[in-house]
């Protein structure tokens, strides 16, 4: 069987891995969009093959729960393995992300009410009582829905391991993914995957790298206050950190590459989205479908693949990529990366602000002021290096389009989507770990 290694380096800006990823070799596609500006969408993207709001997972519709399957799933039935390990919660068991892995695993971040690590810990906290519970428990062994042995494992393994180290070297920091990924390769815990997805955080906020890559002070702020208010951080300060984070990432993800290349045919590299340093008055991935936040490097590494595509390309063809390369039908909008590439345009989408993020910012800021940074824009990418988009002010774009009126075809395209459950406006229940967590990595 093909074996294929996916490996997302989340919050990862194109021209930051054009500066610290110029070693790794594979076919390069230098117009590659994401669907989204942050993460859970752009993921339900990949997994799905389709726009977010199609899939129905966006900051009005939390979580993976679409009815028809999923990458993982689809491969599974087509009798592939599929594994994961992904530092992000937001990619996690918790909103549904680990739907058709045989194994889920995460960091230290990801190990809160988790099926994949602490999967014992919900067996016995569901709402059933007496034989009923155990009924229950039962049937969520035997479908699988709790992995009780690989949990245990797994999570004895990764906080002994993190504790040991932390001990002996004395410092605070908590890798955001590429060290235990790298132990685990090493380790050859996924040795049986035909199917290898990867989420790694080195590069998201808060930016916490090893002291000995350190260049900057401590560059923490509140990239709500910054955007919506004239209270702003020093950005070479918050640059600085962000560089030096991406710079620990590349060095341990040419070791990880390594180890990949060796078990995989192929490796599919990207980011799910980039961020912002004061550009457009924004900060992080706050809002908006800015360009530095959209557009995204992907490279596919593999015997003879080499060059740069300069045609528009979108995260959804990665998703009909690996499909091909495996053999699995299915329906995606995305088209073959390896095969003929029509340059068209693809659509990027904001849907506006979490409902945990508009809360906070209720307490604090104008209702109106709050409003207008949780209003739908969208953005269109398209050929000749074009990329239009909605703002706060208005239109603005970059390049020159080949269609003659962009903001026309941008509505048109964003009206011929069928958005799941578009008046419903949920979240995924967490417990206050998770919610802790969430709010460390800025999404509450």
């Amino acid at each position: 069987m093909t074996r294929i290694a996916l490996v997302v380096l989340d919050t990862l800006r194109k021209d930051a891995f054009d500066q610290h990823f110029s070693w790794l070799p594979g076919r390069r596609f230098e117009q590659a969009w994401s669907t989204a500006k942050w993460t859970m969408p752009a993921h339900a993207s990949l997994f799905t093959g389709t726009y977010a709001s199609e899939a129905g997972a966006n900051a009005n519709s939390e979580g993976l729960d679409r009815p028809e399957p999923v990458l993982a799933e689809l491969l599974s039935r087509a009798e592939y393995t599929p594994r994961a390990f992904s530092a992000n919660l937001m990619v996690s068991p918790v909103f549904g992300f680990d739907r058709g892995f045989d194994s889920f695993e995460g960091t230290w971040r990801v190990n809160v009410n988790s099926k994949g690590i602490t999967g014992w810990r919900e067996l016995f906290q569901n709402s059933h009582s007496g034989a009923k519970k155990y009924a229950t428990i039962a049937k969520g062994m035997t479908a699988g829905w709790y992995r009780i042995l690989p949990s245990i494992k797994t999570g004895l393994a990764q906080r002994l391991t993190d504790r040991y180290v932390r001990t002996l070297f004395e410092q605070p920091h908590r890798d955001d993914g590429a060290a235990p990924l790298l132990r685990s390769l090493q380790q050859n815990r996924y040795a049986d995957a035909d199917f290898l997805f990867v989420n790694l955080m080195e590069a998201h906020a808060p930016y916490d790298p090893p002291e000995s890559y350190r260049t900057t002070e401590d560059a923490s702020y509140d990239e709500v206050a910054a955007t919506l208010t004239d209270d702003e951080p020093d950005g070479r300060l918050v640059r600085g950190a962000y560089n030096d984070s991406v710079r620990y990432l590349a060095d341990q993800y040419e070791r990880i590459f390594a180890e990949l290349q060796r078990r995989f045919d192929y490796v599919i590299t990207l980011s799910d989205h980039g961020e912002l340093f004061g550009e457009h008055g924004s900060w992080r991935h706050l809002h908006g479908v800015y360009p530095e936040l959209t557009r995204i490097p992907i490279v596919i590494s593999g015997e003879g693949l080499s060059g740069a595509c300069s045609k528009t390309v979108s995260l959804l063809d990665v998703h009909r990529t690996i499909l091909d390369l495996l053999n699995v039908e299915a329906v995606s909008r995305g088209q073959n990366l390896l095969g003929t590439i029509d340059d068209r345009f693809y659509l990027v989408e904001y849907e506006g602000l979490r409902a945990a993020r508009l809360e906070k910012m209720r307490d604090r800021y104008p209702d109106e002021l709050v409003r207008s940074y949780d209003r739908p824009l969208n953005g269109l990418a398209g050929p000749n290096e074009y990329y239009g988009y909605q703002t706060l002010e208005g239109w603005e774009e970059r390049g020159s389009s080949t269609a003659e009126n962009p903001p026309l075809l941008l509505r048109e395209l964003a009206a011929s989507i069928t958005r799941r459950d578009e008046d419903r406006q949920s979240s995924v229940p967490v417990s206050e770990d998770v919610r802790a967590r969430l709010e460390d990595l800025g999404y509450a």
